[in-house]
């Protein structure tokens, strides 16, 4: 696709390259307003157009919003100079149409009345402004349309709440098949959108609103609790701990509510690596010991040192247990807020611009879960608290900062944790 690229004079940026990547059948585009979200799902398609005899759609909550796709994918095809066989622009009041001379045709669509997307099937399908469709637009009027010819989707949106689209973005997230794979950018990530511009937005924006237009957060009213998060910054594939690392881990007990255990390592400039995590329900306190000590001689096989692990402080049974079958831990420190600024702060940049937390790509819950959670709403005046929801894997990760700057304070001869 690269050479196609350089063709119609495309050069996506870090993020666009990162979508294009993927060869999930569906594919979820979660990104704040400029990101280029348009270009990079019109580009997406444009080699099925070229591909032969193929039908696609692009379809928005109004014609006005499915346009700016159809007219990216146009103008691609006119660069490429190649000219259509039929043509119809509808503009921001009815359908457009192209029609290529070997038969591939592309439709720019409204749902405002979805009975009038049946009977069509598709190769390909572009959800244009997704989070402003309803649900059964998807569901009942489009999704079969692509089950004859196997035909793929980009759903790309700036978000909008925590409606239909939150859902499907998740399934990406954890979808073990590799068919749905979901990306979520900011503004910021385009490097062509100035930080002045950014700064200027944050100033004058409630802090949801932003967060939500140009973070590309799912907010809810109250907004997230580490909008500070991105997936493009923080998170990184084939991260290995330095050799000679201290694997730290951070456990938080549960049965119903998933069980947790975090890996982690600090690098030679003192930023924190979240290597791998353990995250299941249903499962005995003798059944998760069992694969903490394989994944503890996983990493003992690259040449680091098991180091100590610290776990829920209300868990004291749990923790006996576990002591009993070879996991020892130590009860970590759970005040919520100074827990909540620890982390906020090893997300933040460093002096050389990275942040100081890096997520691997094994820790799909965690990044989920950074993603999802959201303060409560409370009464003017009360202190903020987030929601008792999504925040397993974050809770382990708030007691092991905590533990770390514990230590950071130590004096040289005290032992160690």
């Amino acid at each position: 696709m690269s050479e196609l690229n350089r063709y119609v004079n495309y050069e996506p940026h870090a993020g666009q390259a990162q979508f294009h990547g993927s060869t999930a059948r569906f594919k979820v585009l979660v990104a704040g307003a400029r990101f280029g979200k348009s270009l990079a799902a019109a580009r997406e398609v444009l080699p099925e157009v070229l591909g032969g005899r193929t039908r696609g759609w692009f379809v928005g909550p109004s014609y006005a919003l499915a346009l700016p796709e159809f007219r990216f994918l146009r103008e691609a095809l006119r660069e490429l100079g190649l000219k259509p066989a039929r043509e119809h622009d509808g503009g921001r009041t009815g359908p457009s149409y192209l029609l290529m001379p070997w038969g591939a045709e592309a439709l720019s669509l409204s749902a405002r009345q979805p009975e009038t997307l049946l009977g069509e099937e598709l190769d390909w399908l572009v959800l244009c402004e997704a989070a402003h469709l309803g649900r059964e637009v998807f569901e009942r009027f489009l999704r079969a349309r692509l089950s004859t010819r196997l035909g793929r989707m980009v759903l790309a949106t700036t978000p909008r709440g925590h409606n239909w689209v939150h859902e499907a973005y998740r399934r990406g997230l954890v979808d073990t098949r590799g068919e749905w794979q979901s990306f979520r950018y900011a503004t910021w990530d385009n490097p062509r959108i100035s930080a002045e511009e950014v700064a200027s937005a944050r100033q004058t924006l409630p802090p949801e609103t932003f967060d939500e237009q140009y973070g590309g957060g799912f907010t809810l009213p109250a907004g997230r609790v580490y909008p500070e998060f991105s997936r493009l910054r923080h998170m990184a594939d084939g991260l290995l701990p330095p050799p000679g690392s201290v694997i730290y881990r951070a456990l938080d007990f549960g049965y119903t509510n998933p069980f947790v255990c975090l890996w982690a390592c600090e690098d030679h400039e003192g930023r924190l690596l979240v290597l791998h995590e353990h995250v299941q329900r249903h499962a005995t306190l003798p059944e998760h010991a069992r694969v903490i000590r394989e994944q503890d001689d996983r990493f003992r096989a690259l040449g680091c040192v098991i180091g100590p692990a610290v776990a829920d402080p209300s868990g004291a049974l749990e923790r006996q247990t576990l002591a009993t079958e070879g996991v020892r831990t130590l009860p970590a420190r759970n005040a919520l807020a100074a827990g909540l600024d620890l982390v906020r702060a090893r997300l933040l940049p460093r002096a050389d611009g990275r942040p100081g937390l890096l997520v691997s790509s094994l820790c799909p819950v965690l990044a989920a879960e950074f993603e999802a959670y959201a303060w409560a709403e409370t009464p003017p005046g009360a202190e903020r608290v987030p929601r008792k929801q999504d925040d397993h894997t974050l809770d382990a990760l708030r007691y092991l900062c905590a533990a770390l700057k514990q230590r950071a304070g130590w004096q040289d001869q005290a032992p160690v944790w």
